[in-house]
């Protein structure tokens, strides 16, 4: 009894190995990213995100092209969430204020934003 007890576990333990599907975490942050930089245009809160050092980094004059576009700049300092890819989530952003603006607020976006 004992021995068919554990030939049935070790079966049932193998099949859901072998059909459980390997997750790259980066695939999930990037479709993650992308979902929330989606959901944040439709809610009006349009912003980059920036990955800083020890302490956040203002540059200044930066308050003009918020206020120009519309969109604030969200740094993180040296702590980023593990979930999310600052390069997508701002590719989509990106994108949309190309569609919004054309092309000329790329001349005046902070230089440290990554992904665009």
């Amino acid at each position: 009894m004992k021995k068919s007890l554990l030939i049935l576990l070790f079966i049932c333990f193998t099949a859901a190995y072998l059909s459980a599907k390997v997750v790259n975490p980066a695939d999930t942050s990037k479709q993650y990213s992308i979902k929330l930089a989606n959901t944040d245009l439709k809610n009006g809160t349009v912003k980059f995100l920036l990955r800083g050092g020890i302490v956040s980094t203002y540059i200044k004059g930066q308050e003009v092209f918020e206020k120009k576009y519309g969109i604030a700049y969200r740094d993180f300092g040296c702590v980023m969430p593990l979930n999310i890819s600052i390069e997508d989530y701002n590719k989509v952003v990106a994108s949309f204020m190309d569609k919004k603006y054309g092309k000329g607020w790329r001349k005046e976006v902070r230089r440290d934003v990554q992904g665009i």
